[in-house]
């Protein structure tokens, strides 16, 4: 499928026997390889920063339905059951991050938890990420399609708009940056992944995103496509590809 934007095209059925069947046994398979580092970092969160170390957070999921997305915890625990205060979108330094929190951050290990979202069904491996409610418009089409399969872990948007995001979040006005300027672009490459998905595209994307979070490479192979195949994402200087995470 070469689904765009605005088009009727409903869901990648790849997309979706992913999400329900593949991605939960993949998530089955990694789980007694990943729950054993989860923990050690864990106990180290706890140590640095006291309990919890990790903490639900509200998301939308397929269908509009809210759940708990796991995470391990990044940020000073100020309200009961552990979320951060102030702003609920964060970019660059913000000064209720821990340091060990920042590590984490930075190579994505406070998503880990996620891997249990995808066993029970919540999430899948790729997919669109997660939106917090307050973001979220159900009378809009773009937002009935994209959410008509799982969220993701992880999945090509976040390699087209994290350096841009994080550049324009640094500003003043954040919650409105990203509502006007950042969130259309990401609902747009959204809607065109749920509607194109294939294996040969996830693989794509994956190879894209160990370019950018193992090998450090700045451009990836799934950028062109995205810029060829969906409009908006013009709205993204080329060479600007990394982050905007919600108070965690």
């Amino acid at each position: 499928m070469t689904g765009a934007p605005g088009t009727a095209h409903g869901p990648s059925s790849w997309l979706v026997l992913r999400g329900a069947l593949i991605d939960r046994l993949a998530a089955l398979v990694l789980a007694p390889v990943v729950a054993p580092v989860a923990l050690v970092l864990a106990r180290r969160v706890r140590r640095e920063d006291g309990p919890p170390a990790a903490l639900a957070l509200d998301r939308i999921g397929r269908g509009g339905r809210t759940f708990g997305m796991w995470k391990l915890r990044t940020m000073r625990a100020e309200r009961p059951g552990g979320a951060a205060s102030g702003a609920v979108i964060t970019a660059g330094v913000d000064a209720r991050v821990t340091p060990f929190g920042a590590v984490l951050r930075r190579w994505r290990l406070d998503e880990l938890p996620q891997l249990l979202n995808v066993v029970r069904g919540d999430m899948a491996l790729l997919g669109p990420r997660p939106e917090t409610p307050s973001m979220v418009d159900g009378g809009d089409p773009a937002w009935r399609a994209v959410l008509a399969v799982r969220p993701g872990i992880a999945g090509p948007t976040q390699l087209l708009v994290d350096r841009w995001e994080a550049e324009l979040l640094s500003q003043a006005g954040q919650e409105e940056q990203y509502r006007e300027t950042v969130l259309p672009v990401k609902l747009a490459v959204d809607r065109w992944y749920v509607e194109s998905a294939t294996p040969v595209l996830d693989a794509v994307v994956l190879w894209s995103l160990a370019e950018r979070f193992v090998l450090g490479r700045h451009r990836t192979r799934i950028e062109a496509r995205i810029r060829r195949d969906v409009p908006a994402a013009v709205a993204v200087p080329v060479g600007d590809g990394a982050t905007r995470t919600s108070a965690a």
